[in-house]
């Protein structure tokens, strides 16, 4: 006998995940899961985050915006430089502008944000630095797992929509 997930069952393990946490402002909960959302492109799941965390401001949203694109180029060209051997000077290769120019808010928000989109992105190397930047903002650790698990739990959403979508409601192509 099979077992189909209800649609709606991932999003309300990210909400009692959200319930149950402690470690974490409303914020910067709501940078982690909108940054894990837009990362992966999904709409479904990015309405259902807004649904399930609220709607959050313009500066906010240009804060996470920037985490999210930022991470987009920074974590693909960082994986491609660590598979092979350029002998090219690579310090600020995508040339961003620096993060104080960005105006952003909330500085440990915006790591938080970029720790999801890394996360996302599989962007490991780029991850790393970000926790390092979080524990400088006095981050716990237990703190920044919870982070990953939520930005673990968006990946599940979109998994899930994904496979009712393509997978459980249609004919195999």
């Amino acid at each position: 006998m099979s077992t189909i997930d209800k649609k709606d069952e991932h999003a309300e393990l990210l909400n009692a995940l959200i319930s149950r946490q402690s470690l974490l402002s409303t914020n910067r909960m709501q940078y982690i899961v909108y940054a894990a959302a837009l990362a992966t492109q999904n709409k479904k799941v990015l309405q259902t985050i807004q649904h399930l965390v609220g709607d959050i401001t313009i500066i906010n949203r240009k804060d996470i915006h920037h985490a999210v694109v930022r991470m987009a180029a920074t974590n693909t060209y960082d994986m491609a430089m660590h598979q092979i051997d350029l002998t090219c000077n690579t310090s600020n290769a995508m040339q961003l502008a620096p993060l104080k120019e960005l105006d952003v808010e909330d500085i440990t928000s915006y790591y938080y944000a970029c720790i999801a989109a890394c996360l996302v992105n599989k962007g490991y190397s780029c991850l790393n630095n970000h926790i390092s930047l979080l524990r400088s903002c006095n981050e716990s650790d237990d703190s920044i797992n919870m982070a990953l698990r939520l930005a673990a739990s968006v990946l599940t959403m979109c998994q899930s929509s994904f496979n009712t979508d393509y997978f459980l409601d249609n004919t195999l192509i």
